[in-house]
Order: C-alpha cells, then sequence, then structure tokens
C-alpha cells in the first residue's frame, strides 16, 4: 500500500481525486459520482484510484465532516 502522504503530495491525477468539505458539505450523490468515476476509470482493474475527502485541490488536509451521525 502507497504512503498517503505520499500520494496527497503527487497532487490530483487519473487515479487520485480529492474532495474538499472547507466550504459545505459534500452531498451523498457528489460522493457517489467521485467513486463510480473513479471505479470506471480503469476498465481492467490493473491499478488502484483514491478518492481522498477533506483534501483540498493543492494537497492540504483540512478534514472531512461527520456523516450519518446516530440519533
Amino acid at each position: 500500500m502507497k504512503d498517503l502522504a505520499a500520494i496527497i503530495a503527487g497532487g490530483e491525477t487519473l487515479a487520485v481525486e480529492f474532495k474538499s468539505e472547507r466550504t459545505g458539505r459534500l452531498s451523498d450523490r457528489e460522493l457517489v459520482e467521485a467513486v463510480a468515476c473513479m471505479a470506471n476509470r480503469d476498465s481492467d482493474g490493473g491499478s488502484e484510484g483514491w478518492v481522498l475527502l477533506g483534501v483540498e485541490d493543492d494537497g492540504e488536509v483540512t478534514g472531512a465532516r461527520p456523516r450519518h451521525q446516530a440519533a
């Protein structure tokens, strides 16, 4: 497994997508779309893909918001 810091330092690529929540919470639809796009980018399944939540386009790690909290 690759080192997460190295993946982030490498920036966004066809195999790495950063999703920020700095300005607002991502919807479930946005998250599902990002994962589906990543899954469909490599039809032969030969390489890893990463969707990293809470990472800005410049690689700054700002964190993600909690999801589906228990009542």
